[in-house]
């Protein structure tokens, strides 16, 4: 499994003009074969900042997320916006456990 966990920090105001490209894209992700999970979540402490969270069967799915057509939608959308920062991290995830 593959886990991709990081933020996307947008300038005041500026999610609010793609936030219903971002509903698009999580719907349409979470319907991708090998998506586990993908989420994004606005920050309760600032709400500019988007906490970013996936799931993924494997690199293969992944991949082909990134060539899907709602990425390619939600990225034209995102080049309208101006970012303050981002940072994603990919991480192995070879031996899981639920804990709850």
């Amino acid at each position: 499994m593959l886990i991709i966990e990081g933020w996307l920090k947008l300038a005041t105001g500026e999610f609010d003009k793609v936030a219903d490209a971002a509903r698009t894209m999580v719907a349409e992700t979470n319907r991708e074969a090998g998506c586990l999970t993908y989420s994004f979540a606005r920050d309760i402490t600032d709400p500019d900042l988007i906490r970013i969270a996936e799931r993924w069967e494997s690199q293969e799915a992944l991949a082909a997320h990134g060539q899907s057509a709602h990425m390619a939608a939600f990225n034209q959308a995102m080049a309208g916006v101006q970012r303050e920062g981002a940072e994603l991290w990919l991480y192995s995830g070879e031996a899981v456990r639920r804990l709850i």
